[in-house]
């Protein structure tokens, strides 16, 4: 009797560490898949992935609209949050230059062929080329504006896009999208 009791403490024992082992293994999860499909309207002259916009050359501005299509697993989804940003900016009062942001620090550069202009100001000063963030409709889709000035022509702008989706097990997306300014 004493035996079967020393037994049946000893497989309690050792059978609690095997099912704790076997509950916490690695379950690999099917993860859902983000898709998103930008629309520039733009043509990509060089197949090189860069798009060309034809700045406006009567306006100091030119505005150009940018779409965005967000997918899970091939369902269009509602409130994806889409963050931007982008390497140019320029400053108000100022249409001689324009600034570039490298993004691996805070110092931006000052652009301009006039080269003893000297411009004050901080990064607070700055007018972005892009609106910040959007989310997507019922549709999937959101718009984003891209606002480029004269001075900008013959530079590339660098359109960096975030997007994350709360309602669906997913990993975020960052991508870029290039745009040499003619």
């Amino acid at each position: 009797m004493r035996n079967q009791k020393i037994l049946a403490f000893v497989k309690s024992i050792i059978s609690l560490p095997i099912l704790f082992m076997i509950g916490c293994a690695d379950v690999e999860m099917n993860q859902s898949v983000l898709e998103v499909e930008p629309y520039c309207n733009m043509p990509d002259i060089d197949n090189d992935g860069v798009y060309e916009l034809q700045m406006n050359r009567e306006n100091w501005q030119t505005i150009h609209p940018i779409d965005f299509l967000v997918k899970v697993d091939g369902h269009l989804v509602e409130y994806a949050d889409i963050d931007f940003k982008s390497n140019l900016f320029w400053s108000l009062n100022d249409t001689i230059g324009y600034f570039t942001h490298r993004w691996l620090t805070d110092n931006m550069t000052y652009n301009t062929y006039d080269t003893s202009y000297v411009i004050g100001g901080s990064l607070h000063d700055l007018v972005p080329t892009t609106n910040y963030s959007s989310l997507t409709d019922e549709d999937g889709t959101t718009r984003n504006m891209i606002a480029p000035v004269q001075s900008m022509i013959g530079d590339t702008l660098i359109l960096v896009y975030d997007v994350y989706v709360s309602t669906y097990d997913v990993e975020g997306l960052i991508d870029t999208i290039k745009i040499s300014l003619e």
